[in-house]
């Protein structure tokens, strides 16, 4: 999770909550519940022309999903609508849709991020990661893709489960 976050402000007149700053402290930590209710802290007591508002409510949701609520992926998302300057939004965004199963939306996330930022870290290795996990199959030498594979995962998923 760690290297990411931007604990300064990203060259604009407005600096970053303390109470955000605060939660970014306890999130890296894996301190999910201070942190949460810091993130909503500063995600419902920001100045309405607050820049930084996208990214309180992106780590509010993000915080949310990492602790097991599934509708924390819907603040990360209405974060995500029309913002075009923050790259950490999108991949608050896409690290909620990978956690919860959401592959293809967390791809096009990880695009609209690097979109706005082409060498944001946190992106970058998020899109290696997911482009590994795709590239890997259950027989030896094929795509995840293949039928053969996409059956086996089938089958192999469903014997798993309880």
């Amino acid at each position: 999770m760690g290297s990411q976050f931007d604990l300064g402000s990203s060259g604009s007149r407005m600096r970053l909550r303390d109470d955000f700053i605060s939660g970014l402290e306890y999130f890296k930590c894996d301190d999910l519940e201070a942190a949460l209710t810091l993130f909503r802290e500063a995600d419902e007591s920001a100045a309405i022309d607050d820049v930084y508002q996208n990214r309180y409510t992106s780590f509010h949701g993000l915080a949310r999903v990492f602790m097991g609520d599934p509708r924390g992926v819907k603040l990360c998302r209405k974060a995500a609508v029309g913002e075009t300057n923050d790259p950490e939004v999108y991949c608050n965004l896409a690290m909620a849709e990978n956690k919860l199963g959401m592959r293809e939306s967390a791809y096009q996330a990880l695009r609209r991020g690097l979109r706005i930022a082409p060498e944001h870290a946190g992106l970058l290795q998020m899109k290696k990661d997911i482009m590994l996990r795709e590239q890997r199959g259950l027989v030896e030498g094929l795509k995840s893709g293949n039928w053969l594979n996409r059956i086996l995962g089938r089958l192999v998923r469903g014997a798993r489960q309880p």
